[in-house]
């Protein structure tokens, strides 16, 4: 019987070989959009301001305010904007309903007097 076959991961960037989940995971990162360790050394800018840059992010979304509750927000208060409009809209037909119809009572109203 042969061993099971133990499971490897190689990184195309840099070539390391990792046996363990944990360490590759370390050095690819949690997601796939996620930079490679190896990747992280070559930027332009230093490690620390990038680890800043993902805390600063990381407080936004913390206190809700990334770009994508921002652009919610403003849906939420242009559909309750639009709601107003409509109920105002709704009311203002009523009362123009209601005039109409006091008006037609009263026409009614002389003409059967007469």
């Amino acid at each position: 019987m042969t061993a099971p076959k133990q499971r490897q991961w190689r990184c195309f960037h840099c070539d390391a070989l990792f046996t363990s989940a944990k360490t590759a995971a370390v050095h690819f990162g949690a997601s796939e959009v996620s930079k490679a360790a190896c990747k992280l050394k070559d930027y332009e800018e230093h490690l620390v301001v990038y680890i800043r840059e993902l805390e600063a992010r990381l407080d936004g979304y913390i206190a809700e305010d990334s770009h994508v509750m921002r652009a919610i927000y403003m849906m939420e208060a242009d559909h309750r904007q639009a709601l107003i409009r409509a109920e105002e809209q709704g009311y203002n037909k009523g009362v123009q309903d209601a005039r109409k119809e006091i008006a037609l009572c009263q026409q009614r109203a002389t003409t059967a007097a007469s």
